[in-house]
């Protein structure tokens, strides 16, 4: 019964553990991939809405920009086993169904005059998903879940006057949850019925809104700083519950339920550092407030009689979370108009060991990642890259659902886009 209410209770969760390190999507941009995102400080590319809105007052004319990523995340489970093993002492290995996942981005600008410009980016900040077979030893725990979003970002960067200080930038952008759309299923086994299967399908209620700000200084030509605020998001999601053959003197055939998220603030701080004429290298530091998140509050539209309530309170206790990235880039490699990057990065993961189950498997993580740019005209440019996710093996001992075990995960993410000014 207990796996149950936690089950209720994790397919909001879902939506916010995305934003973790396991499972967000900092993959905003082809080219910015290419550089695993170290591009807080970068400012020549329209991305910089998402990355740092100050970097938008430097964009001249009209840019456009398209892209997508495909994640294929590959993740595998060996136990369970007794949480006072000294080892696993278990061979039985499972493997996640392998899924693919898309993530689009696009992002406008217009110059409206000399050092201001607007624009907007669509993109989707988390969206994945994990699928184990139906009657793997597991199946209490998890068997489908699957996170989709879609934020809008209408953006403005200035360029202050020159005070002799050097090039001082800031911008800002109205960040708008516009979609969202959690769903779960996982099996109750504590009752003999043909069908065990409890399964939630969540949308996002309203848009949830926050902003961007961002602040970008240039104390000489081969030097640039930047810093970026994101504020928190507060999401509604309302959810319908199917309980399945489940005894209807404990579970209604089907019950409504919402939360409030309250997604967490981060910043970015960044340096840029023209090494060469060719050669621009950069690095950033990645702060996530997820301490915050201590419990979620799901409320239903009726009592449940299993759990005596029409209230349910989860605990989830997250740590704060960091991460660092390292990229660089060399422009006009063997010929002009081809730019080639490359980057490493290292994510902290806020999920705690107790809490770790194969819902979301998140661990601390390593990425590795290669990009190219070629200019086919002066208005026209391909982006293509590649970044390798591995994660940390986590042996979990102490999940507080009893359910201990090894987890292993490592993804391939290919991207392409395309850039156009006029």
């Amino acid at each position: 019964m207990r796996k149950l209410i936690a089950t209720i209770g994790l397919v909001f969760v879902c939506s916010a553990s995305a934003y973790s390190s396991g499972f967000s999507i900092y993959e905003a941009s082809v080219r910015a991939n290419g550089m695993l995102g170290a591009f807080s400080a970068y400012a020549d590319h329209i991305s910089t809405i998402y990355y740092n809105p100050a970097g938008l007052s430097g964009l001249d004319g009209i840019r456009v920009s398209a892209g997508g990523t495909i994640i294929a995340p590959r993740t595998t489970f060996r136990g369970p086993f007794a949480s006072s093993s000294a080892y696993p002492g278990s061979d039985k290995r499972y493997e996640m169904d392998e899924q693919n996942f898309f993530v689009p981005n696009f992002y406008a600008s217009y110059e409206i005059e000399d050092g201001l410009t607007a624009g907007i980016g669509v993109y989707a900040p988390f969206g994945l998903g994990t699928r184990w077979d139906a009657n793997w030893v597991g199946r209490t725990e998890a068997i489908e879940t699957s996170i989709e979003t879609i934020f809008v970002q209408p953006t403005i960067g200035y360029q202050l006057p020159d005070f002799g200080i050097g090039d001082v930038k800031i911008g800002a952008g109205l960040v708008i949850a516009a979609y969202g759309n959690v769903k779960l299923s996982r099996a109750v086994e504590d009752f003999a019925v043909e069908d065990d299967i409890f399964s939630l399908d969540g949308e996002l209620d309203k848009p949830g809104i926050g902003y961007n700000v961002g602040l970008l200084y240039e104390p000489t030509d081969m030097v640039r700083l930047g810093f970026t605020y994101r504020s928190k998001v507060e999401t509604e999601f309302s959810g319908d519950a199917d309980f399945g053959d489940l005894p209807t003197a404990l579970f209604p055939s089907g019950a409504g339920g919402g939360t409030t998220l309250e997604l967490p603030a981060n910043w970015v701080a960044a340096v840029n550092v023209q090494a060469t004429e060719n050669l621009s290298l950069e690095a950033d530091y990645v702060w996530w407030g997820w301490s915050s998140y201590d419990e979620l509050v799901i409320e239903f539209d009726e009592t449940i009689p299993a759990f005596g309530s029409d209230r349910l309170a989860n605990e989830r206790g997250y740590d704060n979370s960091w991460q660092i990235r390292v990229g660089g880039e060399y422009t006009d490699a063997w010929t002009q108009g081809l730019s080639l990057r490359a980057g490493i990065a290292f994510d902290r993961s806020p999920l705690p060991t107790e809490h770790m189950d194969p819902t979301l498997p998140d661990a601390d993580r390593w990425l590795f990642s290669g990009g190219v740019s070629y200019e086919l005209t002066d208005y026209l440019a391909v982006d293509a890259s590649y970044i390798f996710i591995r994660s940390e093996e986590r042996i979990n001992r102490e999940s507080v659902n009893g359910f201990h075990g090894v987890y292993n995960t490592h993804a391939n993410l290919p991207s392409l886009g395309v850039t156009m000014k006029f």
